[in-house]
């Protein structure tokens, strides 16, 4: 319910830095000024009755500098064009921050359940991974190491391989092992080995990153 929550008042405070990048400058009034600056004095409170969140003017820099803009308009100023365009600009970088954030936190996501994989890997005995295999080398289903990797790759973020070798190397040894062909009790295990490194290869990445 918190998250929920929190992300509600994120996605109303994206909303307001849309409305005002939408806009063209001299097409601001004190009629928005005045309706956002309400809003955003609600949004405000809600944000501090969570128990956990960061400062407001810490979490949303370029918006509160926007807010302060919005509630220093009185009704009969007529404001600078340059003010109206410094209004944009806060909204525009607002929303680029939010950009790079959840292209961030995709990335983590990605890496969450590549490490979840590589958990279950690095669990298995050699016997048992001798039964499946199929289930780690396969690319069917969109949670597998494979499949994770590509959505890496396709979201734009620098080449999975280059990243994380050994995680490349262990996909390789995988694609090999699962031809029909029954492996030694040692190749099993040699991949489970692998599969270790490359689950501490991810962490030390999330760890620096």
């Amino acid at each position: 319910m918190h998250i929920m929550y929190r992300q509600s008042i994120e996605s109303k405070i994206n909303d307001i830095a849309k409305h005002f990048a939408d806009k063209q400058p001299e097409n601001i009034t004190f009629i928005d000024a005045d309706t956002y600056d309400y809003e955003l004095f609600t949004l405000y409170e809600k944000w501090n009755q969570l128990a956990s969140a960061e400062e407001f003017a810490d979490y949303f820099p370029y918006i509160d500098k926007l807010w302060e803009l919005l509630a220093n308009w009185k009704p009969d100023d007529i404001e600078s064009i340059q003010t109206k365009r410094q209004i944009v600009e806060l909204a525009k970088k607002h929303l680029m921050k939010t950009i790079r954030n959840n292209k961030s936190m995709k990335k983590q996501e990605i890496l969450n359940g590549i490490s979840r994989e590589l958990e279950g890997l690095s669990s298995e005995t050699p016997r048992e991974l001798s039964c499946a295999v199929d289930c780690y080398a396969d690319d069917y289903d969109e949670d597998s190491i494979r499949a994770l990797i590509l959505k890496w790759n396709q979201s734009g973020y620098k080449d999975f391989n280059e990243h994380f070798p050994i995680t490349a190397k262990l996909v390789l040894e995988l694609k090999k092992a699962n031809n029909g062909i029954e492996r030694s009790r040692e190749e099993y295990a040699a991949i489970i080995s692998l599969a270790k490194d490359a689950l501490a290869e991810i962490k030390d990445f999330k760890v620096f990153n």
